[in-house]
């Protein structure tokens, strides 16, 4: 079985629902084992909103947040209108945030740090190592890797991911002529630096492009209303949705899968601005791509693997 961590900034865009969805029906399956989810935001409900998807498929996993916002993170004001609230009052979990003009509430348990719970995870673990997701900012990875030895292990997080880490699998990047600063990359710029320059295992990218192009999220809708992922995508979009997050999560666990190739490896570049660069040849940065003529197969594929049905 695949090993799998979850980074998510999960309750602004609805893909990351439908990414969680995917790998929770591997792990169902019997196809993956869903290690840790960390949360790369700090919006208050997206702990509990990742964990209301966590027990609708009955697995306990354990949240992890990241100790301080990125830098480009929402306002409250918007987070108030994101689908990460709506999912955290409306499913049972854990972290549900406790009001603060309530003092007296019991509110929800706190979720542990991010990158302590990295690191304990990937210490604790044996044999097959561990394939991280990571489809929102870059925080908690450059975190990681950058931390110091501790309690968990004396190893470095550069050393502990050269250990336990098989790849990174990672929604960012824009690689068009003329492009601009893609969301997940723009939101902590010298994250994405430190993580393109410094991770010693392969990054395997589900770039904008690809993303853009292929659409998936209405057959949960349709076949499991009652499922916290399938309303975000009800709450967020009323329909299908770019597949962004989901593609990664799917790479993740079945690899291309007949529809999607990684042939195009090389070098990526973050720039001071955000832009990123894609030099092919020589490299450990490997792009997701997917052929128009196998589109429509693409979003068949990620329907199936949301609903359970690889």
């Amino acid at each position: 079985m695949k090993k799998i961590i979850f980074d998510t900034d999960i309750g602004g865009d609805c893909d990351d629902a439908g990414a969680l969805a995917i790998i929770h029906s591997a792990v169902n399956n019997r196809l993956a084992e869903l290690l840790a989810v960390t949360v790369s935001t700090r919006d208050p409900w997206a702990p509990a909103c990742a964990d209301a998807i966590n027990k609708y498929y009955g697995n306990a996993v354990p949240v992890g947040l990241c100790a301080k916002a990125p830098q480009g993170d929402p306002t409250m004001a918007e987070f108030l209108e994101r689908y990460g609230k709506h999912i955290a009052e409306n499913f049972d979990n854990e972290y549900l945030p406790r009001p603060a003009e309530c003092a007296m509430c019991g509110g929800g348990k706190q979720p542990e740090d991010a990158v302590s719970l990295l690191r304990r995870t990937l210490a604790e673990s044996s044999g097959e190592k561990i394939t991280l997701v990571v489809v929102g900012s870059c925080l908690n990875l450059a975190s990681l890797i950058e931390s110091e030895g501790d309690g968990a292990s004396t190893l470095t997080g550069l050393e502990l991911i050269e250990a336990k880490v098989d790849k990174v699998v990672l929604m960012g990047g824009l690689f068009a002529e003329n492009a601009t600063p893609e969301y997940n990359i723009k939101t902590d710029i010298p994250s994405a630096k430190t993580v393109f320059e410094k991770c010693r295992v392969p990054i395997v990218i589900s770039h904008f492009d690809v993303g853009l192009r292929v659409m998936s999220g209405a057959r949960l809708i349709e076949e499991a209303p009652e499922n916290p992922a399938a309303e975000s995508y009800r709450f967020h979009v009323g329909g299908k949705r770019h597949s962004w997050d989901p593609i990664a999560a799917f790479y993740a666990v079945y690899g291309c899968g007949g529809v999607f190739s990684d042939v195009r490896r090389g070098r990526v570049t973050v720039l001071d601005d955000g832009v990123t660069l894609f030099a092919e040849g020589e490299g450990s940065h490997i792009l997701i791509d997917c052929r128009e003529c196998d589109f429509l197969r693409a979003e068949e594929m990620l329907d199936r693997a949301m609903c359970g049905e690889l």
